[in-house]
């Protein structure tokens, strides 16, 4: 009986040794990536600027300090790249709506520095050579019109509809109420009856032309100078009161040529309301005219009108006020509607027309 020797299976043995024969096998496929020497210079050990990756889903946040635009550089260390690119962006486009906001800023200051304001200061000046003086108007502001001495005003009868025009010694004030196409006036020197035509007239163009206008007379070479006329003016006698109501007759009914200024005599400033009640127990409108001045005394050129349908007989004697002279151009007033129902009263008086009422 032959005995044999039971050892253990061998297959165990085998495994082992193929494994690790496989994992050498593999070990020898490993190479060393770890760089050898000097790093190159693209890989510095100094850390660089983060580089513009966008990090993905996976990738938790990184926490650091947040830019609120303090600074205008690059993004923070410690700060995710996307997020300090965006922050770039938006401080970009705030700082070009802030430039452009400030450009619309100036541009608006430019505009409105460079229009023209409601009121400008100084004094623009005409000098009259035959040709009319256009006298531009701003709607509802009064302009100022100074002339070379006093003057008496031709106006239309109808002017108070479109226009308020006073004339004080050697100024005209006009107030355009509405815009007018060119009306022209007629301004009559006193001293040497020179005339001078002004067209007055108020539209969108003349809304800025608010300076006071001087107006001058071209001088002919050889003629007299202004101081030698108002020498001339200054010695001339007071008129007396039949003369000034003869003066004051002649710039209501004289043609325009033979109404001339008579020197010693100036135009006051009177009110053009109608006054009531000046002609006692008539049924008539009174409404000054014109008032006019020399030395101590006042003449006011008053129209009455008769408003009955009666012929009047204008009863000088019951006049309201203290007058030291009435004279009627016409004593009698046909019936109202007729031709003859409106006449004028001259009021001689020591003092304004006001005052004397």
């Amino acid at each position: 009986m032959t005995h044999r020797k039971r050892t253990a299976p061998k297959w165990p043995v085998l495994c082992m040794t193929a494994g690790l024969a496989w994992s050498l096998s593999a070990a020898a496929q490993v190479q060393d990536i770890t760089p050898t020497g000097s790093t190159p210079d693209l890989l510095t050990a100094t850390p660089a600027a983060a580089p513009t990756v966008a990090i993905t889903g996976a990738a938790a946040p990184m926490v650091g300090d947040i830019d609120l635009g303090q600074s205008m550089g690059g993004s923070q260390v410690g700060q995710p790249a996307s997020e300090a690119v965006v922050v770039g962006v938006a401080r970009k486009a705030a700082q070009e709506a802030e430039q452009a906001k400030g450009a619309a800023v100036t541009s608006k200051k430019a505009k409105k520095g460079s229009a023209v304001p409601s009121y400008r200061e100084g004094v623009e000046r005409a000098v009259f050579a035959r040709m009319p003086v256009r006298v531009g108007l701003p709607v509802s502001r009064e302009r100022l019109i100074t002339l070379p001495s006093p003057a008496v005003l031709h106006v239309p009868g109808d002017i108070e509809a479109v226009a308020r025009v006073e004339s004080i010694d050697r100024t005209i004030y006009v107030t355009a109420l509405v815009p007018f196409a060119p009306i022209r006036i007629v301004a009559e020197l006193i001293d040497g009856g020179q005339q001078i035509p002004l067209d007055l007239v108020a539209n969108t163009q003349t809304a800025a032309a608010s300076q006071e206008l001087e107006v001058f007379i071209e001088r002919a070479r050889g003629a007299d100078t202004a101081s030698e006329a108002s020498a001339a003016a200054d010695e001339a006698p007071a008129a007396d009161m039949v003369e000034l109501t003869r003066f004051a007759s002649r710039m209501l009914y004289a043609p325009r040529r033979l109404a001339v200024g008579q020197p010693g005599v100036s135009q006051v400033q009177v009110s053009n309301r109608p006054v009531i009640g000046l002609v006692r127990g008539a049924l008539v409108e009174t409404v000054p005219m014109g008032q006019w001045r020399s030395a101590g005394l006042y003449v006011t050129a008053v129209r009455i009108t008769n408003q009955s349908k009666q012929p009047l007989e204008i009863p000088l004697d019951n006049l309201r006020g203290k007058w030291l002279a009435v004279t009627a151009q016409h004593g009698r007033l046909g019936a109202a509607g007729s031709e003859a129902d409106t006449s004028v009263l001259y009021l001689v008086c020591d003092r304004a027309f006001d005052a004397c009422l």
